[in-house]
């Protein structure tokens, strides 16, 4: 056996900076298997710039007015095994990138957060063509273009249904501006409890909304149930604990075989 060559592999393994590397790396593992899944509980929380959530068979565009292209706007979550960020499938969450484009397949659904911003900030909402959403404005400006219809609303909360006859919007709090999507002349302002529909040819009037009527149009989103990947921390605790024994072991047990050159393996020159 090449006796310089050992020694110099003892040399470069017992280094301090090794030693730090490998106990980082222990600490980064730990971290990920401390790691699990939660659904989650409150879903009407918003920050400044809110919220959007989408069931199956629809997709849309989303553009940030003061994000650079490649900038994160906020967070996507799945849910179901048919949502696509950018033609890829998201199994849980994922950042969600300006102008990405969002679509939900059969049985699934979706919830887009968007990172906090000042209150000049505007959030452009394209091609929503088919389906349910859900939204919370919260201060900053959504621009929604339907098939039928462009809604901007800001503070305010509400549910959007398309079909290839119709759009109609119920707003539950605050107030939102309807207009015809061909025609951006003319708007309608609608407030909270109220529900109002447009066609290819027509505005309706805004009407009011009974409470069994909300509910029964909001029933679609208990039927999407949403994750998140969060840290256990008493996992994480407990093996950092395991790290910490192990590591004083191992220094406890260089302190006891290393302390005289007349015992123990000879030294070799």
């Amino acid at each position: 056996m090449n006796i310089t060559r050992t020694k110099s592999f003892f040399r470069m393994r017992c280094k301090p900076g090794v030693h730090i590397q490998t106990w980082l790396l222990f600490l980064f593992v730990i971290m990920l298997t401390g790691c699990k899944t939660v659904p989650i509980q409150d879903r009407n929380f918003a920050e400044n710039s809110g919220f959007w959530e989408q069931d199956e068979n629809m997709g849309f565009r989303l553009h940030h007015n003061a994000s650079a292209s490649n900038a994160v706007i906020g967070t996507l979550y799945a849910a179901g095994k048919s949502v696509l960020l950018n033609g890829d499938r998201v199994k849980i969450s994922a950042p969600v990138k300006n102008n990405a484009f969002i679509s939900a397949g059969m049985q699934s659904g979706a919830r887009i957060e968007f990172k906090a911003s000042d209150s000049t900030c505007l959030i452009r909402i394209d091609r929503f063509n088919a389906g349910n959403a859900y939204g919370d404005t919260s201060s900053c400006l959504h621009d929604i273009e339907t098939l039928h219809a462009r809604i901007q609303a800001k503070n305010a909360v509400l549910q959007i249904s398309v079909s290839q006859q119709q759009t109609d919007v119920m707003v539950l709090s605050g107030s939102i501006e309807v207009m015809p999507r061909e025609d951006t002349g003319q708007f309608v302002v609608v407030q909270a409890d109220q529900k109002i529909t447009v066609t290819p040819d027509a505005v309706g009037k805004p009407h009011a909304l009974g409470p069994d009527e909300i509910w029964q149009r909001m029933r679609w989103r208990g039927d999407f149930h949403l994750y998140k990947t969060v840290v256990d921390w008493n996992k994480v605790v407990a093996g950092v604990g395991v790290v910490a024994f192990v590591a004083a072991a191992i220094l406890f047990g260089k302190g006891r075989g290393g302390g005289g050159h007349g015992r123990g393996i000879p030294r070799y020159r």
